[in-house]
């Protein structure tokens, strides 16, 4: 009888990767009640796409790259967003005005759970933590707390009534400081009465690894765009006698997770991504960083990537973290 290891039989997943996956915005439904200012975030947007995409272009020697862009609703946190209809056509319009093209559209509950996979768990347990030199072994492991740092936190004191608190106390230290540490823990979920709720530090993480890439279900791609074709009724615009219908679904529930807005967009993932951010997310993806900077993804897909991104000529760092750029900009 011949024994095989099921991940010998696996087969991990090719598909196309663009060079750039640009993040133009992330939507609060508050934004909706400010138009102008959003008119305002998506011309200052299109400036640093413009910007960054002829950066990339003269990286690779002229070549033309190919650059997707796209946009994150937030429908996890936020109650009363608007319809579909409303909000695609509030977002692409002013996109529109700013000379902005929106490839795709993601919605933010599609990172804690995607169809019938619990997304977010996925990558949870593909966090690694290595604890550093000096840990004991008081602090619960990642997976029963909930709870991930960058380095070691401060030992929590003996009772002692009236001792000397100062000589008890010793300062948190980062991982791989530069002389100073700037230390950090992350909640990346809480347990309610309603079933575990995930951080925006945590999603946000996920929603980085979906553009990179990275996450595969048993060898299989996570998270392909479905095509606007799809959603939109075939019917749509044909009949001028009949009332006109909405182009998209009535709830952000029926709304596929990732919604591919142009036919001729470059593809969603991408060998690097950038997100242009208010600076109100600072902390956040501060957070995101620590937990990217933990999972390990699967080694078959983390291969295929960089071997594809060799033969373009594009270097890319070893650390997946690495991968992750950011542009934050203040009130406008």
């Amino acid at each position: 009888m011949t024994y095989e290891e099921t991940s010998a039989k696996q087969r991990t997943e090719r598909f196309g990767m663009s060079h750039l996956s640009i993040e133009v915005g992330h939507l609060y439904a508050e934004d909706l009640a400010r138009p102008e200012t959003l008119k305002a975030e998506m011309a200052s947007a299109a400036a640093w796409v413009h910007g960054t995409t002829e950066a990339l272009q003269k990286r690779l020697g002229g070549r033309r790259p190919r650059v997707s862009t796209c946009y994150l609703v937030d429908d996890y946190s936020q109650q009363g967003m608007p319809p579909p209809e409303e909000l695609i056509g509030v977002v692409t319009e002013a996109a529109a005005d700013a000379g902005l093209r929106i490839d795709y559209l993601a919605r933010e509950s599609a990172c804690a759970r995607m169809g019938g996979l619990d997304l977010a768990a996925l990558v949870a347990d593909r966090i690694v933590f290595e604890p550093p030199p000096g840990a004991n072994g008081s602090r619960p492991p990642v997976a029963r707390s909930g709870w991930l740092c960058n380095g070691v936190p401060s030992p929590k004191p003996k009772g002692i009534a009236m001792g000397a608190p100062d000589r008890q106390w010793r300062p948190p230290s980062q991982n791989a400081k530069r002389e100073h540490s700037v230390f950090l823990d992350v909640e990346l979920w809480s347990d309610t009465a309603q079933g575990r709720r995930w951080s925006c530090p945590m999603l946000a993480a996920v929603w980085q690894l979906l553009r990179l890439g990275v996450l595969r279900d048993q060898g299989k791609r996570i998270g392909v765009p479905e095509p606007v074709e799809a959603v939109v009724p075939a019917e749509h615009g044909h009949d001028p006698d009949r009332p006109a219908r909405a182009r998209f679904p009535e709830t952000w529930e029926a709304m596929p997770p990732i919604l591919q807005l142009e036919a001729k967009a470059f593809p969603f993932p991408a060998y690097r991504t950038v997100s242009i951010l208010s600076v109100n997310y600072l902390e956040v993806e501060h957070a995101v960083r620590v937990i990217c900077g933990s999972v390990r993804p699967e080694a078959g897909a983390m291969a295929i990537i960089r071997t594809s991104a060799e033969r373009e000529g594009m270097a890319l760092p070893g650390e997946l973290v690495d991968r992750l750029s950011y542009i934050f900009q203040g009130p406008l």
